[in-house]
């Protein structure tokens, strides 16, 4: 019967072979959570509004971000190649003078063009003005701007605070710095000399201004940092774009800005080419025009001096049978002339990091090639030293293949060269034996014949010089950039931060959770007991009983026709008293506790009280010598009692006497506190004492000192049945519940069984149940209360 007593009241443990309750498991109760979560719901409501009502002012007053987006088509020659083997020859470096959609991508994330966009559009200077909660840019729309002729170098943000004063002047302030100007003036200040421009298209329409001029290394870093640039696949040669911004206008105008410029520099570099070819023909169309002009200048002095007057008409027949030899020699002079001033450009190493111009005499392929993948690979030198040095292994490749490329032009123009004067001594030999012929013609005429030669032969190169540098010129304007603009700078319609589901979502968690981690944490430091499934989790000893809370002065809280749901729990409590002490022969009830303040007096009281309701005889035993109060609170005399019957000075019959609670309920009182109470409950005539009241009564309620205190309760243990362990909702401590464990197992207290006291309604396992049979509180007003087996647990 015991066993099936712990199972009916705990529910919890079990009784191994020995008789020893077994440790339960432990277990998670989801319906527990919820039932606590769900008593506390007012707190879960009010985190939640709290919570929402700040990230709605989160979200009114958080900057907001967009998205600006842009997308670009490069000329990758890489790309889409139908040659066979076009993997292999890659491998080889055969197209390392093509352009490349991944070079291109590290140019346009350069630092160097972003520096170049902040710088030209001043992005290092921001135009605030207050709000309600904080500053806020203001862009296109300001009526006056800030021109730095000179700003020095700094490593902080400095604010400067502009109080307009009317269409004429301003006054603008940093720190302890001030200085009232009119608009346009020149300002001197520590950080350089700048100047305010006013707009008078837009009003003067707040109070102040603030001027927030940052670091251009800083600002450089924000924007690069908030630029995002992408190839969208291996298989085509666009780059996407993205930049984040606080305002729309300002991020597209950044991010336009940043693509013209790489735009540019890519026509830049095209038209170097160009423009060296056109200053090399310039240069020689220098030197021809002068030597032309002075042979020009040697004809006419010889006919001045010789008083010729038409020469042609005399050399005529001499001229057409030299003709084609003169063609010859002077189309081989003109070549040898071009090819020798390419050697000595070439040579110069001045030149090593410059293009070379197009071949203007020269057309063997081989050469042709080699000069253009010699200025390819200038240009991608070039472009690889935007984003990184001249110690790069690329950078330092193309070093040593431009060098085995100019060593090839100059083998290659020497081989030239040589050619062309084998050729032209070749031709000069020919027209020798033709001179024996010319000797005989006057001397007169044969000077002048070699001034025409030579004259021919300038004239030649002049023109041809100034053809090829038309040409060039055609070819420079001509030129377009390595790539084009698919999709200009548009931003995103909407900001995609702070995103406003997301921020109610967190705040809903957080709304929900901060209540329920404020629950947990108080339940994990919480140290004492709060409710009965708590205790039962510390201690196998069952839980017989709950008793409520109870806030009247008056001790007796039992009376004859009072039905308060108090009561009832003490009627139940007295039904289940019937299950452990079946047996009429066990009449004696000790209560006990771990600490002073549980609540002992007020239940040993009342029990005896609710027993004598029901007929049985009662005795009401004050056996806390140390600190009685049951005496005091019933206004009973205390002269005598257990300690003057215990030595022998009162007999039974005079310390007993009437409760005044019932007619059933007598009451023994302690007398007077005694030194050695201990030493009182080991004399031979308590043993007596309780073997004659075990006659008289039905029922003895014993009330003794704290168990966790001192040993009178273990010594009164004897002579009980049953034992009643009192605990105290939100008073005792927890280690002091494991107390009754170790009474339980080692046998130290008769069949020992725990009564929770103190028990607040509403609060996590409370005592709100009664019967609903038209319980009244003690005003007399009916309580409507769920019902609640007692056995339920």
């Amino acid at each position: 019967m015991q066993e099936n007593l712990y199972q009916s009241l705990n529910g919890k443990y079990a009784v191994n072979g020995n008789g020893q309750l077994k440790e339960p498991e432990s277990t998670f109760d989801l319906r527990k959570l919820l039932d606590r979560l769900a008593r506390s719901w007012y707190w879960f409501l009010f985190s939640v509004i709290i919570c929402g009502a700040l990230g709605w002012v989160y979200l009114r007053y958080a900057t907001p971000g967009y998205k600006v987006n842009a997308k670009i088509l490069v000329q990758d020659q890489k790309k889409g190649a139908d040659i066979p083997g076009a993997e292999i020859l890659d491998q080889l470096n055969l197209f390392d003078n093509k352009s490349s959609v991944d070079n291109e991508l590290e140019i346009i994330s350069s630092r160097s063009l972003m520096e170049q966009v902040v710088r030209d559009q001043h992005l290092y200077i921001r135009y605030l003005v207050d709000g309600r909660m904080k500053k806020t840019e203001i862009y296109g729309n300001v009526p006056f701007t800030m021109d730095w002729l000179n700003l020095k170098d700094s490593l902080a943000v400095a604010k400067y605070v502009l109080t307009p004063k009317g269409e004429t002047g301003f006054n603008i302030s940093i720190d302890s710095w001030q200085k009232n100007a009119q608009w346009g003036d020149t300002i001197q200040c520590a950080a350089g000399l700048f100047r305010i421009i006013r707009n008078v298209n837009f009003p003067l329409e707040q109070k102040d201004y603030t001027l927030e001029v940052s670091p251009v290394d800083k600002t450089v870093a924000d924007y690069q940092r908030n630029l995002e640039a992408a190839i969208p696949n291996k298989q085509v040669s666009t780059i996407d774009m993205a930049l984040s911004s606080n305002i729309p206008q300002k991020g597209e105008m950044v991010l336009n800005k940043l693509i013209a410029a790489y735009l540019h520099a890519s026509v830049e570099d095209k038209n170097r080419i160009a423009d060296s070819t056109i200053a090399f023909i310039d240069n020689r169309l220098l030197i021809v025009t002068s030597e032309l002009s002075g042979v020009e200048k040697n004809i006419q002095r010889f006919k001045e001096v010789n008083q010729l007057a038409d020469i042609s008409e005399q050399s005529k027949a001499l001229v057409n049978g030299t003709g084609d030899f003169r063609k010859q020699i002077i189309d081989q002079q003109v070549r040898l002339n071009v090819v020798q001033s390419l050697e000595q450009y070439v040579r110069d190493e001045k030149n090593n990091k410059r293009v070379v111009p197009s071949a203007i005499v020269v057309q063997d392929p081989t050469f042709i090639s080699i000069v253009e993948k010699y200025n390819t690979l200038q240009l991608e030198r070039e472009r690889l030293l935007l984003a990184n040095t001249e110690n790069n292994p690329a950078v330092r490749t193309i070093d040593g293949q431009l060098a085995g490329l100019r060593g090839d032009l100059l083998s290659n123009l020497a081989t030239f060269r040589s050619s062309l004067e084998m050729s032209l001594d070749a031709l000069q030999k020919n027209a020798g034996n033709l001179d024996q012929k010319i000797r005989q013609v006057p001397s007169t005429e044969r000077v002048f014949l070699d001034f025409s030669r030579q004259q021919a032969i300038k004239q030649e190169l002049y023109l041809y010089l100034l053809k090829k540098r038309e040409e060039s010129a055609l070819s420079k304007s001509s030129n377009l950039a390595i790539a084009r603009i698919v999709d200009a700078a548009k931003s995103d319609p909407l900001p995609y931060k702070p995103k406003g589901l997301f921020i109610y979502l967190i705040a809903v968690i957080f709304g929900m959770g901060f209540p329920a981690g404020i629950f947990y944490l108080g339940d994990q430091l919480n140290r004492r007991i709060r409710s009965r499934e708590e205790l039962s989790s510390l201690t196998p000893v069952p839980v017989l009983a709950e008793i409520g809370h109870y806030s009247d002065s008056d001790i007796v809280a039992v009376r004859k026709d009072v039905r308060t749901p108090l009561v009832e729990q003490f009627r139940a409590l007295r039904t289940n008293l019937q299950f452990i002490m079946a047996n009429p022969q066990e009449k004696v009830i000790l209560l006990t506790s771990s600490m002073s303040g549980e609540g002992k007096s007020f239940v040993a009281t009342n029990l005896a009280a609710v027993i004598a309701l029901s007929g049985k005889k009662v005795l009401l035993m004050e056996m806390d010598l140390r600190k009685p109060k049951i005496s005091e609170k019933l206004g009973l005399s205390n002269h005598t009692g257990f300690s003057t019957y215990a030595i022998g000075k009162s007999l039974p019959e005079s310390v007993i006497k009437p409760s005044g609670i019932h007619e059933n309920c007598w009451i023994m009182s302690s007398g007077p506190i005694p030194p050695n109470p201990a030493e009182l409950l080991l004399l031979e005539n308590t043993g007596l004492l309780f073997a004659e009241l075990r006659k008289q009564f039905d029922y003895i309620i014993v009330d003794t000192a704290p168990v966790g205190l001192v040993t009178d309760a273990q010594l009164l243990g004897r002579f009980a049945d049953a034992t009643l362990y009192l605990m105290r909702q939100g008073y005792t401590f927890k280690e002091q519940a494991k107390l009754t464990k170790d009474l339980q197992q080692y046998q130290k207290m008769p069949r020992i069984n725990i009564i929770l006291n103190d028990v607040k309604q509403g609060s996590s396992y409370g005592y709100g149940y009664g019967y609903g049979y038209g319980i009244e509180d003690e005003s007399g007003k009916p309580v409507m209360t769920k019902i609640k087996k007692v056995f339920s647990k």
